[in-house]
């Protein structure tokens, strides 16, 4: 009973996850579609509240949820010889943590920051807000990627040994 309510609190945060990258590609056309007008700086502060709201609720659902099947059915963690695509996905957890971290969280915070302390028109962007646009556009595609690829894995595991 514990085991199924997991998978599918697994299987619903992998969705919201899923359903980020389309959020993700929405809201960047949007961004682009409206450069240099008065609604780029609202698309992109809804962009880094959604993208945000939606990463961290998929993240943390699938890290606890992740953690704790692997504790309930005897896989075991990063072993490469038993379940290699398992162990293929918590490395790209892994990664996925790392990126998030290491270079989201505080590309984002810089991004509202320069938002924020943009005065040389109320329309455009400063150099460097647009520079810390593109990385995290960069760094969002990077996990977008790594998300489908975990995807595939864990549906198409069962097919490919």
């Amino acid at each position: 009973m514990i085991y199924s309510t997991l998978v599918t609190l697994h299987i619903i945060f992998a969705g919201i996850w899923i359903s980020n990258l389309l959020a993700d590609s929405f809201f960047r056309k949007q961004i682009i579609t409206s450069k240099n007008s008065s609604d780029e700086r609202k698309f992109i502060n809804i962009y880094l509240k959604f993208i945000n709201f939606l990463s961290s609720i998929s993240a943390t659902g699938i890290l606890l949820t992740g953690i704790l099947l692997v504790l309930n059915s005897g896989y075991g963690f990063f072993r490469m010889t038993d379940n290699h695509w398992l162990a293929t996905k918590q490395i790209l957890m892994v990664v996925l943590l790392l990126i998030i971290g290491i270079i989201i969280i505080p590309t984002a915070k810089k991004l509202r920051a320069s938002l924020g302390s943009d005065y040389e028109s109320k329309n455009n962007l400063s150099d460097e807000s647009r520079s810390l646009l593109k990385k995290l556009f960069n760094f969002n595609t990077i996990i977008n990627i790594i998300v489908i690829i975990n995807f595939l894995l864990a549906i198409t595991h069962r097919y490919i040994g």
